[in-house]
């Protein structure tokens, strides 16, 4: 595995954010940093990821499997926006995807 930069690519983080916001159930912050946790600070709960999980499918059209990226994390606090945007650019480019929206 490759290391990845702190910082989210701009197509990764500008994906998550919208799907984050269509899949919300509690208000949100004005801008959601990379820093948010889902939990503590956007108020997700295991309904709200999983249709988070579907919602990031529609954005960057392909079957994304969220199992492994909560796996990583023993503290729920840890599931980040950033910590998110690394994973899925680490599955979706590590596994060859050219294109995240066509």
């Amino acid at each position: 595995m490759r290391p990845m930069s702190s910082r989210p690519s701009p197509p990764f983080l500008s994906g998550v954010v919208a799907a984050v916001r269509a899949a919300a159930k509690a208000p949100l912050p004005d801008v959601i940093q990379p820093s948010h946790s889902f939990v503590l600070d956007l108020g997700f709960d295991s309904m709200s990821m999983a249709i988070l999980g579907l919602t990031l499918e529609d954005e960057f059209h392909c079957v994304i499997l969220l199992d492994a990226w909560i796996g990583q994390h023993a503290d729920p606090a840890a599931l980040t926006v950033a910590s998110l945007c690394a994973y899925l650019q680490e599955s979706l480019v590590g596994d060859g995807a050219e294109s995240l929206h066509d």
